[in-house]
């Protein structure tokens, strides 16, 4: 059995352009080309319903038959069954040819009826408030997992390098001390390892931001970082505490020193630090 379909030519004034195609349900197509093309136009479009198999012969037919009024378009939706809106006279004479000619048994119909608002308006506000959420969640676990591949990559970087590299850590009361010995830090490679750390967690029951690591201290060619082991947080969103944990394994292949110091690297007090930025501040 032949299915019934719809052969359409719709109007979309804002671009003065026709689009000539077919569907089953139109309503669904025209939802998904107003992305592209803006609002149709439903008064002055028109449809025809025929068996599937004689809708996509005459679509071919005048795709063919209106090649020269194609708009050159090269994106969008459906851009290749555009053409510019001159192309309706012509479509509209050539379907009722064939109707004539009893090619087909159909009446070519001006008007595409709007679709009705569905009831119950609360019910929709809802419905799109809750796909909003859902769809903010599922960007932040993309997100938020972006962020540990970002630490991930930069464990390897310390993994395959550390022979070239003056580094050491410690654990202190669960914080990561990490110091590396570089005469020609940039303060911006500084800020992004910090905010590597510093996680926005949002579902449908929790929202947050959490800073792991609590800052950054510099003194002559040592910079020291504060980081806080994640596993050590007992009130870490479900979703952080996984992703640490396979973070953690690939932290702990890591030696605590490289081999190419000669001596420990201190370990920096930030306090005193900070007293000294702001005493030397108030000399100025």
């Amino acid at each position: 059995m032949d299915t019934p379909s719809l052969l359409y030519l719709l109007l979309f004034p804002a671009r003065k352009m026709m689009k000539v195609g077919k569907a089953n349900n139109i309503y669904n197509r025209i939802q998904s080309l107003r992305r592209s093309w803006g609002e149709v136009d439903y008064e002055h479009s028109y449809r025809i319903a025929l068996p599937q198999s004689e809708v996509y012969k005459l679509e071919k037919m005048l795709h063919f038959m209106l090649a020269k009024y194609q708009t050159g378009i090269d994106a969008g939706d459906g851009y290749t069954e555009m053409f510019s809106i001159e192309a309706l006279e012509p479509a509209i004479k050539h379907i009722h040819y064939v109707i004539e000619h009893d090619v087909i048994n159909a009446q070519l119909q001006q008007g595409i009826e709007k679709p009705q608002l569905r009831p119950g308006k609360s019910a929709a506000h809802r419905h799109r408030k809750m796909k909003k959420q859902s769809d903010a969640m599922i960007s932040n676990l993309v997100g938020v997992t972006e962020q540990f591949s970002r630490i991930n990559r930069l464990l390897l970087i310390l993994l395959f390098k550390q022979h070239r590299l003056r580094y050491q850590y410690d654990i202190e009361e669960n914080t990561v001390l990490f110091r590396i010995a570089d005469k020609r830090a940039d303060q911006r490679d500084t800020l992004k390892i910090i905010r590597m750390f510093r996680f926005f967690t949002e579902d449908f029951r929790y929202t947050g931001v959490t800073n792991y690591c609590s800052g950054a201290w510099r003194k002559d060619t040592i910079t020291q970082y504060s980081v806080q082991l994640i596993s050590g947080d007992h009130n870490a969103h479900p979703l952080v505490t996984y992703l640490a944990s396979q973070t953690e394994r690939l932290f702990n292949k890591l030696p605590s020193r490289s081999s190419l110091l000669t001596e420990d690297l201190p370990v920096l007090e930030s306090s005193r630090i900070l007293r000294e930025i702001l005493h030397n501040e108030d000399e100025a």
